[in-house]
């Protein structure tokens, strides 16, 4: 029984489809042949290396929010990739696709719903992106995160399951996030970190303040590498006794899990797999929406503010400092940062992966779906 799942362009996409991979073969044992759809960027290559899934690059890119003298070139990449999923999909036929959603699973799933593929779309924003909204109506079950994603999808059966997270969140120890960073109990830490491709007004904001920072706290930033040497550079004229506070960092693949559960407080932007990591380790988090695309991240962390489950500061309020008083402020309070990060662990659904492994199956009409 092939089984397709798509995800490719962002970790964002790409962590929680593997994460789904993984339930779908254990919940299918044999049976299951799997191939994961991504996107053809370096970084799709980078996280799929490792994982025991048949892989299949699509060229296609984003149409929403380019300049219009790229369009034609985008359009044709799209012709390109839904060309290629025609051939494969005829040559073998899958019982089912499971789709993170994102410009990656646009061609993949028209061909689905041409070829009468049954398919499920996952989403774990508050505000849905576009490819979301325009390709859940022609799925057979949508899922999303939020209660408040339910009305902006029509015609299509929704159920909300929560936003997978990796297996490796299932248990995160914050002691050993510690030891592996070297940072006692007694010290504060902080993790300042802005998605797979970093987040550059959050590195300007901290970068900085710094100074101000490093005396009171640990701090571990994950930059992305667009700015990592001009960061690294300022590290290494820290005085010496700052700089072995300061944890900089490109990128973190392996013992994330472990390091968000060490800190008191996360500061992140507001992403569906950053908030979904951060509500299965309880950390209490500072939520910095980007402001692309259709503000689905600003939704996302109004509503996690709005239940007491993280603290949201616009990127307006990066540039007067905002970022390290915030900070200082919650490092000063212990109750609260205890209060929010209670409630954010309280909205975590760490079964989110097998839920929707069990739906793709139970649509593909597998045995193994009854049980799950």
């Amino acid at each position: 029984m092939r089984l397709v799942l798509v995800g490719g362009g962002t970790a964002g996409h790409i962590f929680p489809t593997i994460a789904v991979a993984e339930e779908a073969a254990k919940q299918a044992g044999s049976t299951a042949d799997l191939t994961a759809v991504c996107g053809s960027r370096d970084l799709d290559r980078l996280l799929y290396r490792n994982v025991d899934l048949e892989v299949l690059a699509l060229s296609a890119r984003g149409l929403v929010g380019v300049d219009w003298w790229r369009l034609p070139w985008r359009a044709w990449l799209l012709i390109q990739s839904l060309y290629s999923i025609w051939r494969d999909f005829g040559r073998r036929r899958p019982a089912a696709v499971i789709a993170s959603g994102g410009y990656v699973s646009v061609p993949v799933l028209l061909v689905s719903w041409v070829r009468r593929i049954p398919s499920v779309i996952f989403s774990g924003d508050a505000a849905l992106g576009w490819a979301t909204r325009v390709m859940a109506p022609l799925t057979s079950v949508a899922t999303v995160a939020f209660d408040e994603a339910r009305t902006q999808i029509w015609r299509t059966p929704v159920e909300r399951t929560g936003y997978p997270v990796r297996a490796s969140f299932a248990a995160p120890d914050g002691v050993t996030g510690r030891a592996e960073l070297g940072v006692s109990p007694r010290e504060p830490l902080i993790v300042v970190m802005g998605g797979s491709q970093g987040a550059h007004a959050i590195n300007t904001a901290l970068r900085e303040d710094l100074a101000r920072l490093l005396p009171k706290a640990h701090v571990v930033h994950v930059s992305g590498q667009r700015d990592y040497r001009s960061l690294a550079a300022d590290r290494d004229r820290l005085p010496a006794a700052l700089r072995q506070r300061y944890h900089l960092h490109a990128f973190i693949e392996h013992g994330f899990a472990d390091m968000l559960a060490a800190a008191d407080v996360v500061v992140s932007r507001a992403g569906a797999t950053s908030v979904a990591e951060l509500s299965a380790v309880g950390t209490a988090a500072v939520l910095i929406p980007g402001t692309f695309g259709a503000g689905h991240q600003i939704a996302t962390a109004r509503a996690m503010a709005a239940a007491g489950a993280a603290l949201m500061l616009p990127e307006a309020e990066l540039s007067s400092g905002g970022l390290v008083s915030a900070l200082l402020d919650l490092l000063d309070d212990p109750t609260r940062l205890r209060s929010i990060g209670a409630a954010s662990l309280s909205r975590g659904q760490p079964d989110a992966a097998a839920r929707i492994a069990a739906i793709g199956l139970r649509l593909a009409g597998h045995p193994a779906a009854a049980d799950a």
